[in-house]
């Protein structure tokens, strides 16, 4: 789900992530149009990609035996 707003007037608009994949030209007139891509439609600041989680190398401790 993304949503889309437009700052002068606030309108959110609300796109299932299936709707690009099949009209990937709604993006583009949308950003044409002005919208900005928010959070939510309840959190108006401006969408953040999150950032990719670190991959984290496990260390097997190794045992001397006697």
């Amino acid at each position: 789900m993304q949503y889309w707003k437009k700052p002068n007037f606030g309108k959110i608009e609300r796109l299932e992530d299936e709707d690009f994949k099949k009209h990937p030209e709604k993006l583009d007139s949308l950003k044409v149009k002005g919208y900005i891509r928010v959070m939510d439609e309840s959190d108006w600041t401006p969408y953040k990609e999150s950032p990719a989680k670190k991959a984290v190398k496990k260390i097997k401790k190794k045992i001397n035996k006697k």
